[in-house]
């Protein structure tokens, strides 16, 4: 009599023990915020451990020291953290010093020790789903690190002291020179063939592409990854690509340097990767609040118009900075023009990415290696200051805009632009940045605010109400260059955000970004900026923020990724109804 369910009784010790964790989906990350992390520069495993960045040394950052300033990340808001390639690297000291960062690989499917061991990665990716989070890691396939351009046999056998994955001429492309603008020779060519090299790995090469697909999905599931981004994307072909996050079944997100945003929208989609940078936009920020031409705000709208060719705009990564570009806070000392690139970095659309040590204001940084320091030799991880809080307030303040009508997946629209101010439409929001800078006041009218007829408006970085007039126009006092962002008290209601008060109190958002200084005080208030609903001849033209597709993986990969890491719950629902269907044939044999 047992023998008919035999089947059934082998397969529940395979649900019982089914894994928990599962890859996230482009749809987990859309509503998501990174925080960017160096693994070596983030935490000591010895407090106060020395780090001099010129030195290009490793500093003492581990995986397991990650653990325990996680707090510190998610304080901000923050749901996902970005860390360093977790791959063997190239020992020793070179003329560019150590691989404390990451990007010399001499075998991706071994981890760096100087991290930590794979019981140390384990322990951090459960840290991070323990508190909801998701875990993103830096990939780098695109090449293998040696400080010889020899790539005969002979040579890549003794290379990297005999560490090399791959050992096999064949296994490589011929070392030459890029020359940028030609596609082939940029995804054929070496990124660096001299002092340390980047010897260009041939994915067509049986060897190298089995090896690396059998590779990717086994690490996705021995270290519960959620998501890859992709080091040197644009130095890949689109359908590698493709094929390798296929295989590894997460969310990929590529690296496309350069500001032709249509040129990367082509690796995004059905027959490409998930997402990628939105290095245009990140141009167009930078330039707008670094920069001191007067087209910089009309550069800055071409770009954000530009992110239209995106198939799905709602999934690029928004950022000002990170580990190969100065930090904005070398580039600019005015904290009024830095926050408003914030603001609109954070809220103008796409998954936020914040470079660590921003909330710090590390103004060091102006480039590779001084962009990198350690963040523990900085105001000893204090959560107390004004870009912290600021930051804190922009994480809150798009969580609660996300339970709102069309704002998840949308991405903002230009309303209106100047040589100093922009104003930026997305769902029931309106942006208003300035590159004015401290201290600045002024007036300025735009049209497209989407505002009723003496609708109530609250500013949601001041708490300010304030009250649109029967033409929908809104009046507020602009007193020292601070960005705002413009909702009706029914949509801040609806987001949690206070809007229902007759003064909303700022618990959320206690302005960090007003100035502690007497000039900034109310006898100083400057003049009204107004912001219209109706026509004005310097506001542009109008443009209504649509919904955007979701996810653009193809079915296969939609079928790998049911059940994200922030969905355990439903991984278990599966579990327990399988094991219902179980019992119920149980019972009808039995019958």
């Amino acid at each position: 009599m047992l023998a008919p369910l035999l089947p059934l009784l082998l397969l529940l010790p395979t649900l019982s023990f089914a894994p928990a964790v599962q890859a996230a989906t482009a749809g987990d990350w859309r509503g998501r915020a990174i925080y960017q992390l160096l693994t070596d520069r983030f935490a000591p495993s010895a407090s106060n451990a020395p780090c001099n960045t010129d030195d290009r040394r490793y500093c003492g950052g581990t995986w397991r020291s990650i653990i325990s300033k996680l707090d510190y990340i998610s304080g901000m808001g923050f749901d996902a953290i970005w860390i360093s390639p977790t791959a063997q690297n190239l020992e020793g000291v070179t003329q560019y010093g150590e691989a404390y960062h990451g990007f010399w690989p001499t075998d991706p499917t071994k981890l760096n020790s100087h991290f930590g061991n794979a019981d140390d990665l384990k322990a951090l990716s459960k840290a991070v789903h323990d508190r909801g989070m998701l875990l993103m890691v830096d990939i780098a396939i695109n090449a293998l690190a040696s400080t010889t351009t020899d790539i005969s046999d002979a040579s890549l056998a003794s290379a990297a002291n005999g560490q090399l994955l791959f050992k096999h001429q064949a296994n490589y492309h011929p070392s030459c020179n890029i020359q940028w603008g030609n596609q082939q020779s940029e995804q054929t060519c070496w990124l660096a063939n001299s002092g340390v090299m980047l010897m260009d790995l041939n994915q067509d090469n049986d060897e190298v592409r089995q090896t690396l697909l059998k590779w990717a999905p086994a690490y996705v599931s021995e270290y519960g990854i959620d998501g890859f981004r992709l080091d040197a994307s644009k130095h890949m072909t689109k359908s590698w690509q493709h094929d390798f996050c296929s295989a590894a079944g997460v969310f990929c997100i590529g690296e496309i340097f350069g500001d032709d945003t249509a040129y990367a929208a082509s690796f995004q989609g059905a027959d490409g990767i998930d997402a990628v940078f939105g290095f245009g936009v990140q141009a167009g920020f930078i330039k707008a609040f670094t920069g001191s031409s007067p087209n910089s705000m009309q550069f800055l709208a071409d770009h954000i118009d530009q992110a239209k060719a995106y198939s799905d705009p709602s999934v690029i990564a928004a950022f000002l900075d990170n580990q190969d570009l100065p930090r904005i806070n070398a580039l600019q000392s005015d904290k009024k023009k830095v926050y408003n690139a914030f603001a609109g970095t954070f809220l103008y659309g796409g998954i936020p990415v914040s470079y660590y040590g921003s909330e710090q204001d590390i103004a060091d940084g102006d480039n590779d290696p001084r962009n990198r320091e350690a963040l523990w030799l900085y105001n000893n991880y204090a959560t107390d200051g004004q870009s912290y809080q600021f930051i804190k307030s922009l994480n809150q303040i798009r969580k609660g805009l996300s339970k709102t009508p069309n704002w998840g997946n949308s991405v903002a629209s230009v309303v209106g632009v100047t040589q100093t101010d922009i104003a930026l439409k997305r769902g029931g929001s309106l942006i208003v940045l300035t590159n004015r800078g401290e201290g600045a006041t002024g007036t300025w009218t735009v049209s497209g605010g989407g505002f009723g007829a003496n609708e109530d408006i609250v500013d949601l970085l001041s708490g300010d109400k304030l009250k649109a007039d029967g033409q929908g126009a809104i009046t507020v006092t602009w007193t020292s260059g601070q960005p705002f962002v413009f909702v009706s008290a029914q949509t801040a209601s609806a987001a949690g955000l206070g809007g229902s008060a007759p003064n909303p109190s700022p618990t959320l958002l206690v302005d960090p970004i007003s100035s502690e200084s007497p000039s900034s005080s109310p006898s100083n208030t400057g003049a009204a900026l107004s912001v219209a609903a109706q026509g004005s001849p310097t506001a542009g033209s109008i443009a209504t923020t649509s919904a955007l597709p979701g996810s653009n993986l193809s079915s296969s990969q939609k079928d790998q990724n049911a059940g994200s890491t922030g969905g355990a719950e439903s991984v278990k629902d599966v579990r327990i109804i399988l094991l219902g269907a179980c019992l119920v044939g149980a019972f009808m044999i039995l019958a």
